[in-house]
């Protein structure tokens, strides 16, 4: 007789999932994150730096989902991926059809969002081993269903998320708690107005101590991406016969961006029939770039208006520029000197840092390291 028992096997584990391993998380060691989520470029930290040095701790993707244009040819994509991402998206994009997940600083498709998003959990933690706790910068003044989109696309991503408006964490990452004892140091956290000049958006805030409330917050659709299209127009009209696609003008701004008085001195080389030929922009530059200064200047004074009238005097010594937009020459400058020609009493305008510096997700770390486990949006 045989043994009933004998062709009898243990049952195999179950495979990795998500669910499984969502069951086991308390006894996972947590992994925090920081992510600046931006409309062109996304930022993540996932340790701060040490204190006194000037470590790069920031690990920037371009925010784009790449899906394979119809009828692909296998072995033209790497690994015959039906999705690439960030830079492989960029570097095959003759191949792809390639997609922005947000617009204006929030989600705009929230398919190709949930695939970014997981395409970053995968390069830091591709086998789930680990709990991932993720704070990320949101817009100034996101509305609900900007964050349930987000909390959406994070879903079986992340175990966790924290959404902060981001002028307040590019306070929180500039600020150097090495110095908090010294009577000099200026405490961006303390009492300030940060203004986050991104891609998609502009964002206001008062800081003074606290995660602000709604009536700290401004935020308006003019930015980077804006200044782009006016340039593009610009240069359209100045050289009808001439066609310069979005990606070359964006490099020509970046590079010769200016504001105040008209300047020249931009010449740039553009092809013409599959032939190279020299143009000069810097007008068109300058005007491009004058109009974001104009609309940054109407938008501080309203937020200005908003602070109470204890702290508005030294509120208005300690105006912070941080973002791409912060890199524009000179507009600390003529910020400054508009405020004073309009009756504010000693302005100081500041830019948080002449290096691009990963300040909001800097500061998305920090939160993240201090928050409580009660305090996570569980996913």
């Amino acid at each position: 007789m045989q043994d009933s028992d004998k062709d009898t096997k243990p049952l195999d584990p179950a495979p990795k999932t998500k669910e499984n391993n969502t069951a086991t998380a308390e006894k996972k060691r947590k992994l925090h994150l920081g992510l600046d989520l931006g409309t062109m470029q996304t930022c993540m930290v996932t340790k701060l730096s040490k204190p006194g040095t000037e470590e790069n701790i920031g690990t920037l993707f371009p925010t784009i989902v790449g899906y394979p244009e119809d009828g692909i040819l296998s072995g033209i994509l790497p690994g015959n991926a039906k999705m690439l991402h960030g830079e492989e998206a960029i570097a095959n994009e003759l191949h792809l059809r390639l997609v922005s997940p947000l617009s204006d600083g929030v989600i705009s498709d929230l398919a190709a969002a949930k695939s970014y998003l997981s395409y970053l959990r995968q390069k830091i933690d591709p086998e789930f081993k680990r709990e991932v706790l993720g704070v990320i910068g949101i817009p100034a003044v996101a509305d609900a269903e900007a964050k349930e989109n987000l909390k959406k696309a994070a879903k079986g991503a992340f175990d966790g998320i924290l959404c902060v408006p981001e002028p307040f964490l590019a306070a929180l990452g500039m600020r150097d708690e090495e110095r908090l004892t010294d009577p000099d140091y200026r405490d961006p956290v303390s009492n300030s107005l940060f203004v986050d000049i991104g891609a998609g958006t502009t964002d206001f805030c008062i800081v003074q101590g606290y995660l602000p409330k709604p009536e700290d917050l401004l935020s308006i659709p003019f930015a980077g991406n804006e200044v782009d299209a006016l340039l593009s127009r610009e240069i359209a009209e100045e050289f009808p016969e001439i066609e310069i696609p979005i990606s070359m003008i964006r490099k020509f701004k970046e590079t010769y961006s200016y504001v105040g008085e008209s300047e020249s001195g931009a010449r740039v080389k553009v092809p013409v029939g599959g032939k190279p030929r020299k143009i000069e922009i810097g007008k068109q530059v300058g005007n491009s770039c004058n109009v974001l200064l104009a609309e940054v200047f109407e938008s501080i004074k309203k937020v200005i208006a908003m602070a109470s009238p204890q702290s508005v005097f030294s509120l208005l010594q300690n105006i912070i520029l941080t973002g791409g937009g912060s890199r524009i020459r000179n507009i600390d400058q003529e910020l400054q000197r508009m405020l004073a020609d309009d009756g504010y009493e000693d302005p100081e305008v500041i830019i948080s840092s002449k290096d691009a510096k990963p300040f909001v997700a800097m500061g998305a770390m920090k939160v993240a390291k201090a928050a409580r486990d009660d305090q996570w949006i569980r996913l």
